[in-house]
This record gives C-alpha cells, structure tokens and sequence, in this order.
C-alpha cells in the first residue's frame, strides 16, 4: 500500500509539472485540474477515508467507484503519453531552433489521454461480447469432439461489478447452450456478506458435464473458506489440487484444478499439480485449471493437453501489457503452444475495481470448442 501511494505520488508530481503547469490558464483553473489528478493519484486513500473497507474491495457506492477509477485511469494514460510528449520536446530541443509548443503538446495530451480514458474505462465495465475459440487436442475421444466449453474467468464481482452484469454474463454464457463451463479463479472482490448477492446469478449456470471451478489470489483476500463453500452451494464444483474424470459414452476426458499460489503465501494449500491428476487415468487428455499462467512450461512436462487460465486482464493496454507478461512467465493473453500443451490465456470475462481500464484489450465470455488433432 505506501509503495503504491509513493509510485502515485511521485507521477502525479510528473504529470502536474509536465502535462497542468504548462496549459494556458489562470492559476485557480491549474490548481482545480491538479486536484483532479491528485485525487486519482490517492483514490484507494480516499476510498478508506470514505469508509470503503478493504483496499482490495472497496465498498462503495458504483458512482463512486466509476468516478475514482475514470481519475485514476487518466493517470496511468496519461503517464504513457507524457512520457511520449517530453522525449518529443528533447528531440526538439536538441535539432529544432524554435520553442517548442509546450502548452499545445499539454493539452493534446490531456484531450487524448481523456478520450482514451473514457473509452477504456466503459470497455472495462460492459458487458463482454462471445469470443469463440477452437483448439486442437491431441487423444481427445471422437466422444468429445465438438466439446462447447464456456470459460470465465476473472468475474471480480466487486462494489463496481454488480448484479446486472454478472447476470448478463449468465445469460449470455447459457445462450451458448455449453457442454461444461470453466471458472478458473478471482471470482469476487469482497466478502460473502457484501458480494453474495452480486454472484448468485452463478447459481443458474449448468451445463451437462458440470459447471467447475478453481480458486485465483482474491479469494484468499476476501474470505477463502466462506466463499469456496458459498461458491459450492452456488452448483459449482471447486477443484482444488483435486482431478474429475469426466465420460461421454466410451470417451473419457480428465479436467483439473490447482488453487492459486496465493494461498501458499497465507498458510494454506499450494498449486500442487501432481496432486491434482494423482490417479488419473492413463493416456486420457487432461485440461488443467490453473489462475495464472506462469507455471505452463511445468504443466506441459507433466503431460497435460490444455491450460486455461486468467489473471493478467490481457495486460490492459498496449505498454502495460509487456510489462505485466514478464511477472507471468512471458504470458499475457491468447494461445500459446507450450512444449506441446495448448495454453490459453484469458484477458478476462470482467477485471479488478483497482484498475478498470481496457485499451486494445476487450473482456470476453471464451466458447471453446474441442477438435480433435490430426
């Protein structure tokens, strides 16, 4: 938490002598857009001083939720375009004989970073479109062929993230009418009390091969036991360290799932894979939950067929998304062929109320659906 504070501090300090004080006008109009910046730059202090709670689930009124991020977000964009704008104003000042047009570049700036602001934040906060996906497997049963998995990921069910849009992700995850649905971890920012409501559309999802979960690092922040019971009264099966063999006719198909490395670090269970397909049947493919990605070269070893997992919201923006692969094992979003394992990394079906922003980015509810390989 001080890290964060003196990270915001210190570009909120950057961003006000680079991109405010050079503007044109009067003094009271670039003190009234600094407070603005430094009320982003310091939104997570404000939300506990408004009685939000956690720093990780803030409970707090949507409207102030969405005001705070829409601040704070225009931090971080603008921070990228800045630091654009000053090595332009280098290169000027080293080749160009003229000034440089410091108050025109600010406020080019700004209206960008605004515009991208107000766009990033509504794509973070809507509903997600269908994103169908086939993969390959290799020993997958003709039984299984055509397989409609639904995977969600990432649902952060969260004062931002209310009822009516996990409802509509319901609603539009059953249209697909799936074979088996996948939730591989952060299904909630908030404690059972706070959020139960907010998640209960979960209950309405089925699928004939079952509806099956694992857990991501915000549960262990929000109340580890009292939501995996929850989420198990809710029909979804939590596969912790733990192995289903799933049949259709002759064909047998084996799905598992490890808890996230958190839970580790807060004196609870570790991802144990071979724990997880402990007994498992012999040559039959295995698709793997893992919340994060970055044990995939590892999975593969172990022969696991296909990885699906979240985590990183797809890196968020072009820049940042680099950035967040390198804590992730490389990985970020999409597929990737992983020592012969199929690794899919989802952006993301919603996203944390920390940073809701999505630039090139777009949320989704995956359909995958299973096809043999050659």
């Amino acid at each position: 938490m001080r890290i964060i504070i003196a990270v915001s501090g210190v570009i909120f300090l950057y961003e006000a002598f680079s991109m405010i004080w050079p503007l044109r006008l009067p003094l009271w109009g670039k003190l009234a857009a600094a407070a603005l910046l430094l009320a982003g730059a310091f939104k997570n202090s404000i939300y506990q001083r408004l009685g939000g709670g956690m720093f990780f689930a803030p409970d707090l009124p949507r409207w102030v939720m969405i005001a705070g991020s829409l601040l704070y977000n225009l931090l971080i964009v603008a921070l990228f375009l800045l630091l654009v704008k000053d090595a332009v104003w280098l290169l000027w000042k080293l080749c160009a004989r003229r000034p440089f047009p410091a108050a025109g570049a600010s406020l080019l700036a700004l209206v960008f970073a605004a515009a991208l602001t107000a766009y990033g934040t509504w794509e973070a906060i809507r509903v997600p479109d269908v994103a169908e996906r086939p993969v390959t497997i290799r020993g997958l049963a003709p039984e299984f062929e055509g397989l409609r998995v639904a995977l969600l990921v990432d649902l952060h069910a969260s004062a931002l993230n209310r009822r009516p849009l996990i409802q509509a992700i319901v609603d539009r995850t059953m249209a697909l009418k799936p074979d088996l649905i996948l939730m591989p971890g952060d299904f909630v920012d908030g404690l059972v009390s706070q959020r139960r409501e907010d998640l209960e559309p979960l209950a309405q999802l089925k699928a004939p091969l079952g509806v099956f979960g694992s857990s991501g690092n915000h549960e262990y922040y929000s109340g580890f036991d009292a939501w995996m019971k929850q989420l198990r009264k809710f029909g979804v099966t939590m596969l912790e360290n733990e192995h289903r063999v799933l049949a259709r006719g002759e064909g047998r198909l084996v799905l598992a799932g490890v808890p996230d490395q958190q839970g580790a670090r807060m004196g609870r269970a570790a991802p144990d894979p071979d724990k997880a397909l402990a007994g498992a049947p012999r040559g039959v493919p295995v698709i793997l939950m893992a919340h994060r990605p970055e044990a995939a070269r590892e999975n593969a070893a172990r022969g696991v067929a296909l990885q699906v997992s979240g985590h990183t919201h797809g890196g968020m923006m072009p820049g940042l998304d680099r950035l967040v692969a390198r804590f992730n094992g490389g990985f970020v979003k999409g597929w990737y062929d992983v020592g012969g394992m199929k690794l899919f990394n989802s952006p993301g079906t919603s996203l944390w109320n920390g940073f809701p922003l999505r630039l090139m980015d777009p949320a989704e509810i995956t359909l995958l659906t299973l096809r043999a390989a050659p």
